[in-house]
């Protein structure tokens, strides 16, 4: 089915990615919340939050925080070559918007990097974060094919931007597969988490 050319849905789908996102942020809140209100409940009055949080703190190791890391990057990345790398979604919000850049060897390289930006802020966050959720190794194991994942989706966006003017919605419904794949998949420790400790 040619779902390029209708901007709507798209629009929507971007919509769908952010709300997960924003889910998990959300969910991450409510379970470090949910854990104080139980605390409190058996605790005296002279409860401190913050002996709470360090007494949470569990060590993921450097692997998987290395890999959460990069796959942080990598989905600011990939979201932006999978809707700013053409104008089939925003025609005026998109590389090509920037003929000096476009034209250039390496115009997709500081397209990238540009997009790295926002990832590097919010992965400074990332090994905290997780550190509060008790992360099971086999979710661990499928976490791994998270970067895989976000790396096949920008190759599909990139090859859309090499064919532009013309276009494949096969690469482009694939690519936000994978995206959409892998953010559910960054956001899966904190879900499990937090109904896990809704369930005691």
């Amino acid at each position: 089915m040619n779902l390029l050319g209708h901007g709507m849905f798209e629009a929507y789908m971007l919509i769908c990615l952010v709300a997960i996102l924003l889910l998990g942020g959300t969910l991450h809140v409510m379970y470090l919340k949910t854990i104080e209100s139980k605390v409190r409940r058996t605790e005296d009055s002279d409860f401190d939050f913050e002996d709470l949080m360090r007494s949470m703190y569990v060590s993921q190791g450097s692997n998987f925080n290395i890999m959460m890391i990069l796959s942080w990057n990598l989905l600011f990345v990939a979201l932006a070559f999978l809707y700013l790398l053409t104008p089939s979604i925003f025609p005026e919000w998109n590389y090509f918007k920037i003929p000096r850049v476009a034209s250039w060897d390496w115009g997709f390289a500081i397209f990238g990097t540009a997009a790295l930006i926002p990832g590097a802020m919010i992965s400074i966050f990332v090994p905290k974060v997780y550190s509060y959720h008790q992360i099971h190794k086999r979710l661990k194991g499928i976490a791994a094919a998270i970067p895989a994942l976000l790396l096949g989706s920008i190759i599909c966006s990139i090859h859309l931007g090499t064919i532009y003017p013309a276009s494949d919605p096969f690469f482009w419904n694939l690519g936000y597969l994978m995206l959409a794949a892998a953010a559910v998949l960054m956001i899966a420790p904190i879900s499990i988490g937090f109904l896990e400790v809704r369930r005691r």
